[in-house]
C-alpha cells in the first residue's frame, strides 16, 4: 500500500465514522462541510515576496558603508522559511479535522474524536475576538455540548483576505459560525416560548427571564419598562426610562445560548407593547 493509498483509506474510514454518528443521532441530511484550515497560496506568495525584499535589502546594505545593518534584513529573511514551515505543518495536522453541518445538528472531528451535536439540546458559548494591528485577524470560538454531554470547541480565524491557518481550526468560520447560531436558535426557540407561556422561568447562565420580567442576581426589569436591549462592549444592557443599565457583569461570551436568550427577550419586549426607540 502506498502512502497515498493509506491516506485515502484513512479518510474513507473517517467519513464512515462521521456518517454513522449522523445516522445514529438522527441529524438529518448533510448541509455543508468545512475541513481544517490550510495554508493559502496567497500566504506562500507573500512569503516569497518578503524573501525577495529582505534579501535584496541585505545585499544593498552589504555594499554600502552601512554594511553592519545588513544583519537586520538577514534576520528577517530567516523568519520567512520558518513561517512557511509552520503553515505547512498546520495544514498537515489539520488533515483529520472536519466539521459537517446537518439539518438537525452537526458532527465535528476534533483531536481524533467524532462528536455529534443536536441543535435542539446543545448549549453554545460564543467568543469572538477582533485582534487589531499589523496582521490583524478575528478569532472565532464556539464551545458546545455534544450528545454525550462532553464539551467540543470549534475554532477558526479570518482576516481581511480570508481564513488564517490555525491548528485545529475549521475553514470559513464567518460562514459556519452564524449558520450554527441560527440553527440552534431555530431549534430551541419554539420549546422555550412554550415553556414561558406555561409560566416557566428560563435560566441562561447568570441571566433569567419569564413572561413578565428579565434579570440577573444584580438587576431586573419588567418587560413593559424596557425600551431597548443591546450588547455594548460584550455586555448586555437595557434601556429603561431613557437610561442604559447593565443587566449583569457577566460577558456575553459566558452566557450559554445567548442568541436564543436575545431572540426570546426581543419577542417578550415587543409583546409587552414597547417599540424600540
Amino acid at each position: 500500500m502506498t502512502g497515498q493509498d493509506g491516506l485515502a483509506d484513512g479518510r474513507s474510514e473517517l467519513l464512515t465514522l462521521i456518517d454513522e454518528a449522523a445516522v445514529r443521532n438522527r441529524l438529518g441530511d448533510r448541509v455543508a462541510v468545512y475541513p481544517g484550515t490550510r495554508s493559502q497560496a496567497s500566504s506562500l506568495g507573500c512569503a516569497v515576496t518578503g524573501a525577495v525584499v529582505f534579501g535584496g535589502l541585505a545585499l544593498v546594505l552589504s555594499l554600502t558603508e552601512a554594511a553592519a545593518l545588513a544583519v537586520i534584513p538577514l534576520g528577517l529573511l530567516l523568519l520567512v522559511p520558518l513561517g512557511i514551515w509552520k503553515e505547512r505543518s498546520t495544514t498537515a495536522k489539520n488533515q483529520g479535522v472536519r466539521l459537517d453541518l446537518h439539518e438537525r445538528g452537526l458532527t465535528a472531528v476534533v483531536k481524533g474524536r467524532v462528536h455529534a451535536v443536536r441543535y435542539e439540546s446543545t448549549s453554545v458559548l460564543q467568543n469572538t475576538v477582533r485582534h487589531t494591528g499589523v496582521g490583524g485577524y478575528t478569532s472565532y470560538e464556539y464551545t458546545l455540548t455534544d450528545v454525550d454531554g462532553a464539551e467540543v470547541v470549534l475554532r477558526g480565524r479570518a482576516d481581511g483576505s480570508g481564513e488564517v491557518a490555525e491548528k485545529g481550526g475549521f475553514s470559513n468560520p464567518r460562514e459556519w459560525g452564524p449558520a450554527l447560531q441560527q440553527a440552534v436558535t431555530r431549534a430551541q426557540l419554539p420549546g422555550a416560548v412554550a415553556a414561558l407561556d406555561s409560566g416557566g422561568r428560563l435560566e441562561f447562565g447568570r441571566l433569567w427571564l419569564t413572561v413578565d420580567a428579565v434579570g440577573s442576581a444584580r438587576e431586573s426589569a419588567q418587560w413593559q419598562e424596557i425600551q431597548e436591549i443591546k450588547v455594548f462592549d460584550g455586555f448586555v444592557k437595557l434601556r429603561v426610562a431613557g437610561r442604559w443599565r447593565a443587566l449583569t457583569h457577566a460577558a456575553v461570551s459566558t452566557i450559554p445560548n445567548f442568541f436564543v436568550f436575545l431572540a426570546l427577550a426581543e419577542h417578550l419586549r415587543r409583546s409587552a407593547g414597547r417599540p424600540a426607540g
